[in-house]
């Protein structure tokens, strides 16, 4: 997207495409409104998608999720209408709590990209990769052994600089 910005605007080309085109007279007055239409549909598509894992989370715990045994005594008997009103509820609870989150807290966006940057890191790539290793350590090869820390310690620097890099005052890294 930013050659095509730059391809159409040139170096007046804002942080957004959208933004270019939405201030640049001349577009038909029919794509801003279905540009700002598209820009307000992705969030409401983005959130539930976002928040499955801790729904499904809050549903295993609360005894609400279909495949596993109430354990709350109170849910055992509990009608499925009744069950699907409160796995509404805690659907829209969820989301309400991390929507006010993302408002009220300043620098949300700072948090998120240092969760991003820890645990993708972590999750994704060193814990796997040291489970492997210490379950096969006696059946893998050294050569398996040697690529295997590799990508640990390249993946540990990488989220130490994404950290570190979250962590810096805007001016040092040239944003805005």
């Amino acid at each position: 997207m930013a050659a095509v910005g730059l391809l159409m605007f040139g170096n007046s080309v804002l942080d957004e495409i959208t933004s270019s085109i939405l201030v640049t007279e001349g577009y038909p007055r029919a794509i801003s409104v279905a540009i700002v239409a598209f820009i307000a549909i992705i969030p409401i598509t983005k959130i539930p998608l976002n928040t499955r894992p801790i729904i499904s989370s809050a549903d295993k715990l609360l005894g609400l999720d279909a495949r596993h045994v109430a354990s709350p005594p109170g849910l055992a008997g509990m009608a499925g209408y009744s069950r699907g009103l409160l796995r509404a509820v805690i659907r829209i609870t969820i989301t309400i709590i991390i929507l006010i989150i993302a408002v009220f807290v300043p620098s949300f966006d700072t948090v998120m990209s240092l969760m991003g940057s820890v645990l993708c890191f972590s999750i994704c790539i060193i814990l796997p990769l040291a489970f492997y290793l210490k379950i096969f350590r006696e059946e893998i090869g050294w050569k398996e052994k040697v690529l295997d820390w590799t990508l640990i310690v390249v993946a540990a620097v990488l989220g130490v600089v994404g950290t570190v890099w979250v962590c810096l005052p805007a001016g040092m890294t040239g944003a805005r």
